[in-house]
């Protein structure tokens, strides 16, 4: 039982420390990580030194993956970038592996007490150095979780039972490498079960070349996993994910083959390789999990290009995303605030633009084409947002800025408009439904009128005169709200509450461009 339960409980500090050490590098490295990857990224060999730093801090592939895919996504980062910057970061992801070959269990104790003390006498910088204790933490209980499994698995070796289940095991690396994808899948981390591989040949558990092959059992579940948890993911977002898969996938089968080549008719590759560096199997272990991630990253470079073609047939850029993407807004074009300024003014045309397509599911008379996304809306707001923040966080003239605060107004404007005409669609749609297509379809007709007029803006006469056709329209709800009887009532209440609310923005919007005149 002391035996069991030193297992069991070095499992647990072992996942409580890789998870506690992964979350919080990539927490401590989220905005910077999204910054580095969007400026760093100029040729392929910055693009693949920034994945190996990224692997390396993070220690997980797949949080570079799906960041990256938020990125690309976003038409942050080109395709010819993503695929260095992911093969690299997984050779980074091998210093994890490297480093719990090492005996530091003397180091883990003195490290859990540093971070203890610290917490408990609150010396963590008022807050600033917390994310970096609990990283720190989790390194010391990963550290230590190692350390107690090694030792409460070495008396396994001697039961009668285990050496039974061994030898009729043998050699054969197809199981181990079956459960070290199984694995893999189930914890979201080939350098995890690469690191409990190795504990497990140093305790005998395992011969080498079945803790070979579980290890490149891990790396193909790795490709798996990170496949399965983008289920959601398409266009360009999903092209990183198929790149990591393949690329996992591949480095799998290519290594799987090299270990029967070199069992079978002994021809040196990486077995031997590793045995020329270093006579510690433990260490001959990590670095095959390193060469495994170092020479499919070296051997798939000289086949970015068609790769990139590859992937982009495979998962083409959705409407969605080009929706969601700034037409006008670069990055150089903060150097001189006029020239932003008139491309912020006609990102936000583009949304208005947009605003009366939302209510083609509600009106009987529409123009067809491609719909709106709402989501895609959203998106595009975003990117209009933050680039108005890092235009105010520039010095401008006094003019410069007072334009620039007022088309922050107006973007806000625009977002508010936006949600409150995608509610009133939803809440008019059930209406429609039940059989109130009349008054409904009426109002519908109204407000599109007043989106309309609202994107014809172009001088302060047109703006005056919109501001007038949006006037209080309180009576006339009223009015329908006493003709309204029965069960659907209290939604129709809320129907002309959205009502009112849009005209009421859109009077706000007209009033904003009168007072810039």
């Amino acid at each position: 039982m002391d035996m069991l339960a030193g297992l069991f409980g070095g499992l647990g500090l072992f996942f409580l420390g890789v998870k506690g050490l992964s979350g919080q590098l990539a927490a401590m490295a989220g905005g910077r990580m999204r910054e580095a990857m969007a400026k760093g990224t100029r040729g392929p060999g910055q693009a693949a030194f920034l994945g190996l730093m990224l692997g390396f801090f993070t220690q997980s592939s797949n949080a570079v993956t799906f960041i990256t895919a938020s990125m690309r996504a976003a038409g942050m980062i080109p395709p010819r970038r993503v695929l260095p910057l992911l093969a690299w970061a997984n050779v980074g992801t091998a210093g994890l592996v490297l480093l719990a070959t090492l005996d530091l269990r003397a180091a883990a104790l003195w490290l859990l007490g540093l971070t203890g003390f610290a917490g408990y006498f609150a010396a963590d910088g008022g807050g600033r150095w917390r994310p970096l204790l609990a990283a720190l933490t989790g390194l010391g209980c990963m550290l230590l979780g190692l350390g107690l499994i090694k030792a409460s698995a070495a008396p396994l070796r001697d039961m009668e039972i285990i050496r039974t289940v061994l030898a009729f095991g043998g050699d054969a690396w197809l199981l181990p490498f079956l459960v070290g994808a199984l694995v893999t899948l189930i914890a979201q981390s080939s350098s995890t079960v690469s690191i409990l591989a190795i504990t497990l040949k140093a305790a005998g558990l395992l011969s080498f070349d079945q803790a070979v092959a579980t290890i490149y059992g891990a790396s193909l579940g790795s490709g798996l996993a990170v496949l399965l948890l983008a289920g959601g993911l398409e266009g360009t977002a999903r092209q990183p994910v198929l790149w990591q898969a393949a690329l996992r996938a591949a480095g799998a089968g290519l290594f799987l083959l090299m270990l029967e080549l070199e069992r079978s008719f002994d021809i040196p590759l990486v077995l031997w390789g590793v045995g020329q560096l270093t006579r510690e199997l433990d260490t001959q272990l990590a670095l095959v999990f390193l060469l495994l991630q170092l020479i499919t990253a070296l051997l798939i470079a000289p086949f970015h290009k068609p790769l990139e073609r590859l992937l982009e047939r495979w998962s083409p850029t959705s409407e969605g995303e080009i929706q969601s993407r700034p037409r006008y807004l670069y990055p150089q074009a903060l150097e001189d605030a006029p020239s932003a300024l008139a491309l912020v003014v006609a990102e936000e045309r583009r949304l208005a633009e947009r605003l009366p397509h939302l209510l083609d599911p509600v009106r009987e008379d529409t123009e067809g084409g491609t719909p709106v996304s709402t989501a895609a809306m959203a998106a595009l707001e975003a990117q209009i947002a933050r680039f108005i923040a890092a235009l105010l966080a520039r010095e401008m003239p006094a003019e410069a800025l007072h334009d620039a605060v007022r088309l922050q107004a107006r973007l806000g404007l625009l977002t508010a408009l936006r949600e409150t005409v995608g509610e009133y669609v939803a809440t008019a749609q059930g209406l429609v439904e039940e059989g109130m297509a009349g008054p409904v379809s009426a109002m519908a007709e109204s407000l599109h009128l007043l989106l309309e007029e609202l994107r014809e803006i172009g001088d302060e006469a047109a703006a005056d005169w919109l501001a007038e056709l949006a006037s209080d329209r309180g009576e006339m709800m009223q009015r329908l709200r006493r003709q309204m009887a029965g069960a659907a009532q209290e939604r129709f209440f809320a129907l002309t509450g959205l009502f009112e609310r849009a005209v009421w923005l859109i009077r706000r919007l007209a009033l904003l461009e009168t007072a810039s005149a």
